[in-house]
């Protein structure tokens, strides 16, 4: 593998021609555009990752402008824009308006886990079964907006990234009492029978009527805990809606697990497939962020180690928001 030792090229080399865009220097990129043109012959961005910014909605060093439009919406329906806020896990979907500014079409808040908290121990919690890593500096927020300390018994919306069997959390949020429907959003295993799939720790039963996903796809689930079941009210597969049309490119931060077919690795949780000729085994064990097209399956392009801790990392993707690309970035090529 190559070191990029131009700091400048993973947004010049690919921020323009894979992600399809060249944020205007300083940063409008919040402002609302629905009348602002969104063609130009480029297809839509998908993108996965942390919110790093909502003041200019920025993710994996991206910052996004939102159109009148945006959908934003979570496992259980429709949210507003304004219910966005840091390390929130999210799914956008991006079209190129004329200038190369990326216009976020579709915003989904992803939670990988929402339920009780069953057991706490230093630095981690455990819900539904997931060991879940509280990551350093991830914001613990109680419904006033309080922070709160995570305690047996209380439901929580877990937002994050899987890493092979568990989740490293990058925010805890604490939810009101009413509702005891619990989540799991990640890629579907295989389970004990093939019409008994495992997503996250438990074994999926699903709704009456639904057929089995296929396996290896994302699929979010909600529903009712039965000892090591998820009983499903409801199941959706798939994390994009088609909102900024075909998607060509994709930014997706993540961690490696390794899989028993080519490229050998597949990022946690995801559901979407690297092509085989990606060389990833530098990456075994990172948190990362890869670059590259999209065409069925990820043809990465670059892979940028993302450093733990939220401060650590929001101040490298702060600097590829000013222009500015580590040398640590790595061709998968």
């Amino acid at each position: 593998m190559t070191v990029i030792a131009n700091r400048r090229a993973l947004l010049i080399g690919l921020g323009c021609s894979l992600i399809g865009a060249c944020t205007p220097q300083g940063r409008s990129g919040n402002q609302q555009l629905a009348d602002r043109p969104s063609e130009g012959g480029v297809g839509g961005t998908g993108i996965v990752g942390t919110l790093t910014s909502t003041e200019v909605l920025s993710i994996n060093g991206l910052a996004l402008a939102t159109s009148g439009d945006v959908t934003v919406r979570d496992a259980f329906g429709p949210r507003r824009r304004s219910d966005l806020s840091t390390g929130q896990a999210l799914t956008v979907e991006a079209s190129q308006a004329a200038d190369g500014q990326l216009i976020a079409r579709s915003i989904a808040v992803v939670h990988p886990l929402v339920g009780p908290v069953e057991a706490v121990a230093d630095g981690s919690i455990r819900v539904l079964g997931v060991e879940v890593e509280v990551e350093e500096g991830a914001p613990l927020v109680g419904p006033a907006g309080s922070a709160f300390r995570p305690t047996p018994g209380q439901r929580v919306a877990v937002s994050g990234l899987w890493r092979e069997e568990g989740v490293v959390a990058t925010r805890l949020d604490l939810l009101k009492e009413g509702n005891d429907s619990v989540v799991v959003a990640g890629e579907l295993k295989p389970g004990a029978s093939p019409n008994r799939p495992m997503l996250g720790s438990l074994e999926l039963t699903l709704p009456l009527g639904a057929q089995v996903p296929p396996l290896g796809s994302y699929v979010t689930a909600i529903g009712r805990r039965a000892g090591g079941t998820l009983v499903a009210e409801s199941i959706a597969e798939g994390r994009f809606t088609g909102a900024a049309g075909p998607l060509e490119r994709l930014s997706v931060e993540g961690y490696l697990e390794p899989i028993d077919k080519a490229p050998g690795y597949a990022v946690a949780g995801l559901g979407h497939s690297f092509d085989k000729a990606a060389k990833l085994s530098e990456f075994a064990g990172l948190r990362a962020l890869y670059l590259g097209r999209y065409d069925g399956d990820f043809r990465v392009e670059l892979g940028l180690p993302l450093p733990e801790g939220l401060a650590a990392r929001d101040a490298l993707l702060d600097a590829l928001e000013d222009g500015f690309a580590p040398e640590a970035a790595i061709s998968t090529r």
